[in-house]
């Protein structure tokens, strides 16, 4: 009996990477979960501030939704995510530039100014099959797009959306019967969409219309941030200002073959230009950009067997060249390793360091240290305390332990001053919510969204009859600017399971600490991809700071590799 449960179990962990994976990235993005707020009441609708930066589409359905039951982790007690209730469904019926517009569903509902929605979370839909049963690819799309609420067929009359599936074509129709999705059906795989059926396309307005909206947003109190009336506008003239019709102020680089793990950027090689490094799965690429080329200069090979999850530029030895630290497991237990420019060419100098490591940037220090903690083979992963690591030849020698609040880990947090001079430590949970705690370690704030996000992770022992251990799934890096704000990443897409984590949608978001709240000041326009890593430096080598990242455009097939590109913002 346990070896048939055992075999079951199997089967089902497999089944989303084999044939659940032909379900395409556009079905996806298409019904991917996406946070909002309602704005205020415009007649017998509301407005809401998402539009099609945010993926949002004519039809799509808005769940109003309440906050519930708080989940608490049964160990640390720390607060890991909420059960949220819906309460009723919207439609979105205009987008315009910087918000949309949506018509109740539920009979009485009456949204507050304020009140949280969330596309496609919990919505009632039926699948139909024109051969009757139930197909791979039936299943699939009722495992692979979970928010949604799956109904038995003889409940049609309750559904909002119905999914029919026929030999050649999957479509999707409202409660109405308006076509809003037509997928083209090959064997069991879904190809992109062929089109957005009998959708009147989406016109944004003849200029910028920012005024109208911002003082509709003044007139609702209580809801925004006094300095956050741009996200009903333009958003930062840096950032996302929409100036990208020709381009001006992004660069993207060549295809990339891979998932991206991480991103360093620093003069490797001591000739006073800045190189940039990214892992992608198996392979160290470094390249150099200059003239909007990228030019590859080497490629280093990962080890067999070794998982990197991060990776930092460090000139630990003081010689003028920075230094490749790359965090990684080697099976269940950490095995980190160095690289470097050794004259003639990059070599792995250091390895089998029994540390995860990573670089942090105190306040009190002289430029960013790097630190160390081990791992344990229990539900505690990070086991030990952490200290200060430091490079001594061929060698990562251990130093002093650092004092810090129990929440944190290697990878979690960053430190910041406030304007008192308090030290303060911004950390990621492992659900995925921003907190912000004292040195004490008492709780000061916590987001109501998700941040962070990633779909590295990695296992810290082996599973057996008697336990299948969760994968650990890393916390993406945070910086913190000159002006003590911090720059995190908002992954958006499948994170409910570990071990099938799948993000469709990223940005990066700039928050500065008010004494209550982290407070967004500004943030990159949403891309259609996951946002691997991130720095600040002069990428391009133009003299000027700009945010690079490593951005996965395509996720992994059954045949075909991921695709990859490095992507950076111009700042200023």
């Amino acid at each position: 009996m346990k070896f048939t449960i055992k075999i079951l179990l199997v089967v089902l962990l497999l089944c989303p990477a084999s044939a659940f994976a032909a379900l395409s990235d556009a079905v996806q993005a298409d019904f991917a979960v996406v946070d909002g707020y309602v704005v205020a009441p415009i007649n017998d609708e509301y407005i809401v501030d998402l539009d099609a930066r945010n993926g949002l589409q004519l039809g799509d359905i808005l769940t109003l939704v309440r906050p519930g039951k708080k989940l608490l982790h049964p160990v640390t007690q720390e607060v890991i995510g909420s059960v949220d209730e819906p309460v009723g469904f919207l439609q979105v019926t205009r987008i315009l530039s910087g918000y949309s517009y949506a018509r109740p569903l539920s009979a009485g509902l009456q949204p507050a100014a304020g009140d949280r929605v969330r596309r496609y979370e919990q919505v009632p839909v039926v699948l139909i099959e024109d051969q009757g049963g139930s197909s791979d690819l039936g299943r699939q799309l009722k495992v692979n797009l979970p928010q949604l609420q799956w109904l038995e067929s003889s409940a049609r009359d309750r559904a909002l959306l119905t999914f029919t599936l026929a030999a050649e074509t999957l479509e999707v129709r409202n409660a109405q019967g308006d076509s809003l999705h037509r997928y083209q059906v090959t064997g069991e795989q879904l190809a992109d969409s062929t089109a957005t059926a009998l959708r009147p396309p989406v016109a944004a307005p003849a200029g910028p219309q920012p005024n109208v909206l911002q003082q509709l947003a003044n007139t609702v109190t209580g809801v925004f941030e006094p300095n956050n009336d741009e996200r009903f506008a333009e958003m930062d003239a840096a950032i996302i200002r929409q100036k990208l019709a020709d381009g001006r102020g992004i660069w993207m680089g060549p295809n990339l073959d891979g998932h991206p793990i991480a991103l360093a950027v620093a003069d490797f090689d001591g000739d006073n230009l800045q190189e940039t490094a990214v892992v992608l799965d198996k392979t160290l690429v470094i390249a150099q950009i200059s003239g909007g080329e990228f030019n590859p200069l080497a490629e280093v090979a990962i080890p067999n067997n070794f998982n990197v999850l991060s990776m930092d530029a460090l000139d630990l030895d003081g010689n003028g060249r920075a230094e490749l630290y790359l965090s990684a497991m080697y099976e269940y237990r950490p095995a980190s390793f160095v690289v470097e420019y050794t004259g003639t060419g990059y070599e792995i100098v250091i390895d089998w360091v029994g540390w995860l490591l990573r670089a942090v940037d105190f306040p009190d220090q002289q430029g960013r240290i790097l630190v160390g903690q081990k791992t344990g083979d229990s539900a505690q992963v990070y086991f030990s305390k952490i200290y200060r690591m430091h490079r001594q030849g061929r060698e990562i020698v251990t130093g002093e332990a650092i004092d810090l609040p129990a929440k944190l880990n290697v990878f979690n947090f960053v430190p910041f001053m406030d304007d008192g001079k308090q030290l303060n430590y911004a950390y990621l949970t492992g659900g995925d919510y921003l907190k912000v705690i004292n040195a004490q370690g008492s709780e000061m704030w916590s987001s109501a969204d998700y941040y962070g996000g990633s779909e590295t992770c990695f296992f810290n022992r082996p599973e057996n009859k008697y336990d299948m251990p969760v994968p650990t799934c890393m916390t993406p890096r945070m910086v913190r600017m000159p002006d003590n704000s911090i720059l995190a990443t908002q992954n958006v897409g499948q994170r409910i399971m570990e071990r099938y984590r799948k993000f469709q949608k990223s940005q990066v978001v700039a928050m500065g600490w008010n004494g209550f709240s982290q407070v967004e000041s500004w943030r990159t326009a949403s891309q259609a991809g996951y946002l691997g890593d991130f720095a600040i430096a002069d990428a391009d080598n133009d003299g000027q700071l700009e945010l690079a990242m490593v951005v996965k455009f395509k996720h992994k097939g059954l045949i075909d590799k991921a695709r990859s590109a490095v992507v950076i913002y111009e700042l200023q």
